[in-house]
């Protein structure tokens, strides 16, 4: 009788792929061409990996996933997705610290064995406002950047270069407009969900759009820590003996434009609202930098986000809300 595996570990690349899968031995592993013709031909030699018991899990390596997560989803499978950050930590577990695509699709298995990943669907991979959202962000950092530079070209009053400076000014009010009609095509379709992240204070229509899209469904955190922990603003903990560290950086896990909203949200926050403001200024007396305080104040956020949201209302300040969470 065929082993049943329970876990399929895919490390992809642009053009092939490795796939490591349990059998009743040991680990199986090999290396196919990234197409989808291929993938048929491997599930039919490999009966013993079935659509709806064995969990499919891959890196999300920016573009490169989204084909293999959407024919796994296509075919019945339960796919995860993974953070690197996750994989790196179990490849600096190893003894040799080795990277190989073989040992990358070796650890992804390995980690989906333990319970990493978040569970993705095809909407998830056909948000087309949160891929807006994202092109926003890189397009605002773009120009940010473009306005430093142009601003330091005239504190140093270089001959000749006018043209260029109003050239560059041209290509900054261009991206600019740009961006504009990209976050309204993002948001025109507000969603209720939307709307209850906004009435906190701190968030506006882009930020609590972004919010949104980067978070998905809530019900998928039991708890305010769950989202904490999925956002990438947890504290790293390291143990030493019997010392436990809870106090170090954060594990920075999940989605960075979730974490750059948060901190936005985090710092326009901490000047409207009242007890956030105090908050702030009693850190700042403790010593700690202007970032770490943002820090804590994303999480204080992502307490109350998960409260409007698990609840379905807008905002209402409340002690239960500002529960410290460390």
């Amino acid at each position: 009788m065929e082993h049943t595996s329970r876990f399929v570990g895919i490390d992809i690349a642009s053009s092939k792929v490795d796939i490591c899968w349990d059998t009743a031995k040991d680990l199986s592993h090999q290396t196919l061409r990234y197409d989808e013709k291929i993938f048929d031909d491997f599930l039919t030699k490999h009966p013993g990996i079935i659509s709806n018991v064995t969990v499919v899990g891959m890196e999300s390596t920016g573009d490169y996933h989204l084909k293999a997560a959407r024919y796994f989803l296509d075919k019945g499978f339960s796919v995860k997705v993974i953070n690197p950050i996750i994989t790196k930590e179990y490849i600096r577990a190893t003894v040799r610290g080795k990277k190989t695509d073989k040992t990358d699709a070796i650890l992804i298995h390995k980690a989906l064995s333990e319970g990493h990943g978040d569970c993705v669907n095809l909407n998830q991979l056909s948000d087309e406002p949160k891929e807006l959202l994202r092109l926003s962000t890189t397009l605002s950092h773009i120009t940010t950047q473009l306005i430093l530079r142009l601003q330091s070209t005239k504190r140093k009053n270089l001959p000749g270069t006018e043209e260029i400076q109003k050239q560059l000014q041209e290509v900054i009010n261009h991206l600019r407009e740009v961006n504009k009609t990209i976050v309204e095509q993002a948001t025109e379709d507000r969603s209720l969900e939307e709307e209850y992240i906004d009435s906190i204070p701190g968030f506006a229509i882009k930020l609590s759009a972004v919010i949104h899209h980067e978070i998905g469904d809530i019900n998928r955190f039991h708890d305010a820590k769950a989202l904490v922990a999925f956002t990438g603003l947890d504290p790293r903990i390291k143990q030493s003996g019997n010392l436990l560290n809870t106090t170090g950086r954060i594990t920075k896990r999940g989605s960075p434009y979730l974490r750059a909203a948060l901190f936005l949200a985090a710092n326009v926050a901490r000047q409207y609202d009242k007890d956030l403001a105090e908050y702030y200024t009693k850190k700042k007396n403790e010593g700690r930098s202007h970032k770490e305080i943002l820090c804590m104040i994303g999480r204080k956020l992502l307490t109350r986000i998960h409260t409007v949201l698990k609840e379905q209302r807008a905002y209402r300040p409340n002690p239960v809300l500002s529960t410290k969470i460390n």
